[in-house]
């Protein structure tokens, strides 16, 4: 009796394994007819079956639905995620015979249509790619991303993380661009549009007052683009917005130092000498500077401001004075100091004739030293860039 009883159950349980197996097969038919919606439901109970549920082509299947689902218009992008989903629990249930079978690419027309080859993650890629470019051509950055994403979640390189944080950098979705960018310049491969990344990388983090890893990205660019100047301006300007004024004169004089003796870079540090209220040493760079461009209106405007600056101390410490022969030399001093200004300030105004920071000491240097016609009419052309009548 009991061996009667133990030959129905196992009788039983072949009977339930085989019925399931032939959901499974209904399923995979349902699927190659096209009828998704049948493949789905059969699939999805096969999946909650205990005979079958670790079965990885239960999850192909559902996945091939859901991914034939999205191709219908690739706008529903949930389709899309389902689809790559099902399709690592595929893999995470299969052997490596079956990742490779998902990963192998499809074959398409030149329509675009599927006419054989693999029908899983590629070809899910290339959709994704597809209906992302469509955004992208139109600067639907945000759009494009949101496909992109994805499609690097599936296979990233160089060239599809890059496209993914461009787009999400032109959305201004930085914390979304920031790991395709940082994982586009840590590749090894060589890829025409790196410099991009690093350009993205230091404007959002500048943008985010991150001066550290702003700082990071340009000396980086600096290594992998030595040719390229304007990383070491960048290098500049972060330092200086970063208040780090004695990292960046330091690193600008080892240049220096080393040979780097172009006009531009002792300008550079004559700037940011200024700024750090070294006027002397200001001085001494803006005029070698000179020496090598005479014609450089930024220099002179930097010779032309530590002169003011010095008359126009010297004139405040003047009006302190009791004693009129004491102040009258003083205000000579002070004259000095703005008649050596002035033929610097003229210079660079030759150059940049609307730059108010130049003019608006222009105008006071000439009324410092009785020039009143050249005084108004710096005046006059102050009031009309200001906007006034």
């Amino acid at each position: 009796m009991k061996k009667l009883f133990f030959t129905a159950l196992l009788l039983f349980f072949v009977a339930g394994v085989y019925g399931q197996k032939k959901v499974l097969k209904s399923a995979d038919k349902a699927l190659k007819k096209g009828e998704y919606a049948e493949a789905l439901t059969l699939a999805k109970q096969a999946s909650e079956n205990a005979e079958t549920k670790d079965d990885p082509e239960v999850y192909v299947i559902l996945g091939k639905a859901k991914l034939y689902q999205f191709k219908a218009d690739m706008e529903q992008l949930d389709l899309a995620k389902e689809s790559f989903a099902y399709f690592n629990t595929a893999v995470e249930k299969g052997d490596s015979d079956l990742k490779e079978d998902l990963y192998f690419p499809p074959v398409m027309n030149n329509n675009g249509d599927f006419i054989g080859g693999g029908e899983g993650f590629i070809f899910l890629q290339n959709l994704l790619n597809k209906k992302g470019n469509e955004y992208f051509e139109v600067d639907d950055f945000a759009g494009a991303f949101k496909y992109f994403d994805l499609s690097a979640k599936i296979k990233a390189d160089i060239i599809m993380n890059f496209y993914a944080g461009y787009s999400a950098y032109n959305a201004d979705l930085f914390e979304k661009a920031i790991p395709f960018y940082v994982a586009v310049v840590e590749s090894s491969e060589e890829f025409e549009n790196t410099n991009f990344a690093y350009n993205g990388l230091i404007d959002m983090y500048l943008s985010n007052k991150d001066f550290d890893n702003a700082l990071k990205y340009a000396r980086m660019a600096q290594k992998a683009f030595p040719e390229e100047k304007v990383y070491r301006d960048f290098e500049i300007d972060i330092l200086i917005q970063g208040d780090k004024l004695d990292e960046a004169i330091a690193g600008i004089q080892n240049n220096i130092d080393n040979g780097d003796k172009t006009a531009i870079l002792y300008y550079t540090l004559s700037f940011l000498q200024y700024n750090a209220q070294d006027y002397p040493s200001a001085l001494e760079s803006a005029k070698k500077a000179l020496e090598l461009q005479p014609d450089y209106p930024d220099a002179s405007y930097v010779v032309g401001s530590v002169y003011f600056n010095e008359g126009v101390d010297i004139l405040k410490a003047a009006n302190d004075l009791t004693d009129n022969a004491a102040y009258d030399k003083k205000r000579e001093e002070a004259y000095a100091k703005f008649r050596l200004a002035l033929p610097n300030f003229e210079q660079a105004e030759k150059s940049k004739p609307n730059d108010l920071f130049i003019l608006n000491p222009l105008s006071t240097v000439y009324d410092q030293l009785g020039m009143d016609a050249k005084r108004d009419a710096i005046l006059a052309r102050i009031e009309a860039l200001e906007g006034g009548e």
